[in-house]
């Protein structure tokens, strides 16, 4: 390492930029790295789960309708019945997969490889449906905003993004 001369003529030393010390003792903001990785995970998961109930709610439909020639003649009642329901399921996993698991124990299955938990900001403890349903809508305002709201995680000091903001929430790692 070589010192380099300051505009004063006096050598410089380099220093390591200052850590980020985290909300309580033996915790840490989560790595953003981390986040990333989860939110993938978590979203593959969902696309998969997603994909299943959706394909499964075309399977019944198709099974009870009646087809002449190109044109769809029939639909039976239950058939329409089954799928309809097939397709509130889709929608009830889409829309209920994050705050569940946030309001169940603060972490997804994909936060759990990284030890990353959501945690109300004002004093680290869990959180109900409501502060989830809240956070579910600030990921999709962080997301609406050309994903500015995600980016912001890198801008705010304790690496919240809007989603944290909105919610009164903060994502740590324990060890």
């Amino acid at each position: 390492m070589t010192d380099t001369p300051s505009e004063s003529g006096a050598p410089v030393v380099w220093e390591s930029p200052q850590r980020i010390e985290g909300p309580a003792p033996g915790i840490e903001y989560a790595p953003h790295g981390g986040r990333l990785v989860a939110y993938i995970i978590d979203s593959l998961i969902l696309t998969i789960a997603c994909s299943i109930t959706a394909v499964a709610a075309a399977v019944v439909l198709a099974s009870g309708a009646t087809v002449e020639g190109q044109t769809v003649t029939n639909i039976e009642a239950g058939a329409s019945a089954g799928f309809f329901l097939l397709l509130l399921l889709t929608l009830v996993i889409g829309i209920g997969y994050f705050p569940y698991f946030w309001s169940h124990g603060g972490q997804t299955p994909g936060m759990r490889p990284f030890s990353l938990f959501v945690v109300r900001d004002r004093d680290g403890s869990t959180f109900g449906w409501g502060t989830a349903l809240l956070r579910l809508v600030g990921l999709w305002v962080a997301a609406v905003v050309f994903y500015i709201g995600y980016i912001w995680v890198f801008v705010d000091k304790r690496r919240r993004g809007w989603q944290d903001l909105i919610a009164g929430t903060i994502v740590i790692k324990r060890p």
